[in-house]
């Protein structure tokens, strides 16, 4: 489902200027855009080279605004202000907001409402499709 549900997102958010991210303990944040993660990578195969594959184009970036945290396992994308530290992964001290396995981050979106609008438009294409819910929260 992790490279199934990037798929939509690049579908679905195409001509957006958007990176795939993740973020150290002070929240600077690196990452790739979205649109270069799509095109250059396939979203097909095992979870862990993908993960691999995404990590090995993330450069330090500078955004401001929403982020997206979405868990394709458990189904929801959860919209947060890029300045706010969420979901950490204590097992890696190094970057704790980091793209893994279970997880990834998407932005900066300018506002709340663009990004649910995303998440909700995915949302409903999973449960006509796939018959899967798919929540979409935010602060």
């Amino acid at each position: 489902m992790w490279g199934e549900l990037l798929k939509l997102i690049c579908d679905k958010a195409q001509g957006r200027e958007l990176f795939l991210l993740e973020a150290d303990g002070e929240l600077n944040w690196y990452g790739a855009p979205l649109s270069q993660v799509c095109s250059e990578l396939p979203q097909d195969g095992k979870v862990s080279e993908l993960v691999k594959a995404v990590r090995s184009k993330f450069s330090p970036v500078k955004g401001e605004g929403w982020v997206a945290y979405v868990d394709p396992y458990n189904c929801f994308a959860d919209i947060y202000p890029a300045d706010r530290p969420r979901y950490r992964n204590r097992w890696n001290p190094e970057r704790p907001y980091d793209v893994n396995e279970h997880a990834y981050r998407i932005g900066f979106f300018g506002s709340k409402e663009e990004a649910y609008d995303l998440f909700y438009e995915i949302a409903k294409l999973l449960k006509k499709e796939k018959d899967l819910k798919f929540d979409v929260i935010y602060t």
